[in-house]
């Protein structure tokens, strides 16, 4: 009953398909297929596309004909990272079973002259998308009224800020029974080193919530303002979602939570980032304090990196061959980091008219070394470079040849 079902399924397909064919003209069918069972793609790949959908129409760039409309895709329920930010997507655009969009997109692959056309999806894109529009996703006033109670059961008062620390470890795969590449030892953090930052942030007057999925180490430091969320049985999909989305900023190793901070344009200060191309360049909302990596005896200057494969892995494991270790930040250095950003975020600095100069040269220098492919992958480099990171790193040479 199976194959039948799946070859009546696949018959409806191809029906579709050659009615389609026939309109292409005048009406274009696309399939937006997400990568949903990542939580940061989940949150950034449709906000990315329909940012830049929505700037090149007001550009103009557009035309009438033929109409094009998109099928998403998300994937089946099972295996999708977080169900309630689905449920927001669905408010926006259209999304079918992924059932019937595998039966499309196979049908086209066997047949190809009438394949439609998948438009590539990305957490990152060059046309600056999240500082020219505003976030397609909105929460209802009944999400509001929902998220007021469930923060206070947690502890947290909705009425004073609080912002969210996202530290990447291992537990998540490893409570799932998986073991992950020797590459992500890069991307993975102890949350210790940043217990030190969080109390200070408590003691200047932000409550702090570490956020996660329930496997990560607990938090060793205690404080009534400093809440494990991670780790606490009030945790769920909705909150997982409304608290990035309410909270003033975020904390982030750079891992799949701080998307959604992005996504509702929350700025992000991200400690430790060892993977120079990155959806973040593109962004204002990105705080960037890079990785201090090395290459044997030697640490790897800025234009070291840019000069040569290291800017472009996107694959962890590639650091491994390359022979690149990362020398972590310290406790102290991480909260010295975090002091500096928050002075600027209180302080509303994120123009670039605006930015230290020396930050400034740095961006100029990594535009001009990236060059046109830098351009084309990333847009404009918006990203703010930490000052506090450029104050502790310059006397070290780190941006000379």
């Amino acid at each position: 009953m199976k194959a039948i079902s799946k070859l009546l399924l696949r018959a409806a397909a191809l029906f579709v398909l050659i009615c389609l064919l026939l309109v292409r003209p005048l009406v274009r069918v696309r399939l937006c297929i997400v990568a949903f069972h990542r939580f940061g793609h989940l949150a950034l790949e449709p906000e990315i596309f329909l940012g830049e959908q929505e700037l090149r129409v007001k550009s103009g760039v557009t035309k009438p004909f033929p109409i094009k409309i998109h099928w998403w895709s998300f994937g089946p329920q099972r295996l999708q990272a977080n169900k309630f930010l689905v449920s927001k997507w669905r408010e926006v655009i259209c999304v079918l079973p992924s059932w019937w969009i595998d039966a499309l997109h196979t049908v086209g692959h066997l047949v190809p002259f009438l394949k439609l056309e998948e438009p590539k999806m990305s957490i990152r894109g060059n046309l600056n998308a999240l500082d020219e529009t505003e976030t397609h996703l909105q929460l209802t006033e009944a999400e509001y009224r929902r998220g007021h109670i469930e923060l206070c059961k947690l502890g947290i008062d909705p009425d004073r800020p609080y912002v969210c620390l996202v530290v990447r470890d291992g537990g998540h795969y490893a409570s799932l029974g998986e073991k992950e590449s020797d590459g992500y030892s890069f991307l993975n953090f102890d949350i210790s080193t940043f217990e030190q930052s969080a109390l200070w942030l408590v003691e200047h007057g932000y409550q702090v919530v570490r956020m996660g999925a329930g496997s990560e180490t607990p938090l060793s430091t205690s404080h009534p303002q400093l809440i494990d969320y991670a780790n606490s049985q009030h945790r769920s999909e909705f909150l997982d979602i409304y608290i990035l989305a309410t909270c003033s900023f975020a904390v982030s190793t750079q891992t799949g939570p701080d998307a959604v901070c992005l996504a509702f344009r929350r700025p992000v200060c991200y400690i430790d980032v060892s993977r120079f191309s990155q959806f973040f360049f593109g962004t204002k909302l990105a705080w960037w304090n890079p990785a201090e990596l090395w290459q044997g005896d030697s640490r790897l200057t800025l234009r070291d990196i840019l000069r040569g494969p290291i800017f472009w892995i996107k694959d962890p494991n590639d650091f491994i061959r390359e022979g690149i270790r990362q020398v972590r930040s310290s406790a102290q250095r991480i909260e010295h980091l975090v002091k500096s950003f928050v002075d600027a975020f209180e302080n509303n600095i994120d123009r670039s008219d605006e930015i230290d100069e020396r930050v400034q040269s740095v961006r100029n220098i990594i535009a001009r070394e990236a060059g046109d492919r830098g351009k084309s992958e990333f847009g404009e480099i918006n990203a703010v470079l930490n000052s506090g990171f450029v104050g502790l790193i310059q006397e070290s040479q780190y941006f000379m040849s």
